[in-house]
This record gives structure tokens, C-alpha cells and sequence, in this order.
């Protein structure tokens, strides 16, 4: 999900837009239409980032704020690019393709397809 969060805030696209790694409040300022955004939630998300290697952090000797950057595998959040998995991850993680894993205990104890359990028909049925 923090992925998704990423992508929907355009956070490597802020980045990007910077040529270089940037502080928290420079990516909270270019996320637009936020009055009242929360950066302790925004920080944890970088971080979250960082640990799956999606995101660099740079923390300066001096004492100075957190840089955050683009690793390769960031590069292919950027919206604008032409070979881009923003469509992808928004599609991976939309609430009718995750609500089969809710269903998936359910499954193991009753037998059945996850699928057909969370939207009541089979896979095809609820594409078209």
C-alpha cells in the first residue's frame, strides 16, 4: 500500500522533478491540493520506501534533514515515462483485485476460489 500511496502522490515524479534527492518538506510542498497533510505520515511512507529499496535516503553528517532520491527501480513510478508501472501497480492494488485474499482463509477451510467468494461470480463474468 505504501506503493500505491507513492504513486498516487507522484512522490518519484517530485523527485524527478528536482534533479536530485530532495528533503521531506520539498516532496510535502509538491504534493498538490494537501491543506492539511500529514508529514509524520508522509515520513513513515519514505521510510517504508526505503526499506524495500525504492527510495535512497541520505542522511548528512552535519545533522541536516533526510535526502531522499531515486533508485532504478523508482524510476519506473514516474508517470510521464514511456515505460511506466504506474497503471500497473494502481490496477494490483484496487479493492476488487485484493478482495479475493480476504476470502482466502475462507477457501482453505471450505474449498472454493477466492475469487468467486469475494464478487459472487467467476473471473471472466466480473471482467466484462
Amino acid at each position: 500500500m505504501a506503493l500505491k500511496c507513492a504513486v498516487k502522490l507522484r512522490i518519484a515524479d517530485i523527485i524527478h522533478s528536482h534533479g536530485g534527492p530532495i528533503t521531506l518538506r520539498q516532496i510535502a510542498s509538491g504534493i498538490i491540493n494537501s491543506p492539511s497533510l500529514d508529514i509524520p505520515c508522509l515520513a513513515r511512507i519514505m521510510r517504508s520506501l526505503v526499506c524495500k529499496n525504492i527510495l535512497t535516503a541520505h542522511h548528512p553528517s552535519n545533522g541536516g534533514e533526510t535526502l531522499y532520491g531515486l533508485t532504478p527501480a523508482s524510476k519506473w513510478l514516474l508517470h510521464d515515462n514511456e515505460l511506466s508501472l504506474v497503471p500497473m501497480v494502481i490496477m494490483e492494488n484496487h479493492p476488487w483485485q485484493l478482495a479475493p485474499w480476504h476470502c482466502l482463509s475462507q477457501c482453505v477451510k471450505e474449498g472454493g476460489i477466492a475469487f468467486e467468494k469475494a464478487h459472487g461470480c467467476e473471473m471472466y463474468y466480473g471482467i466484462g
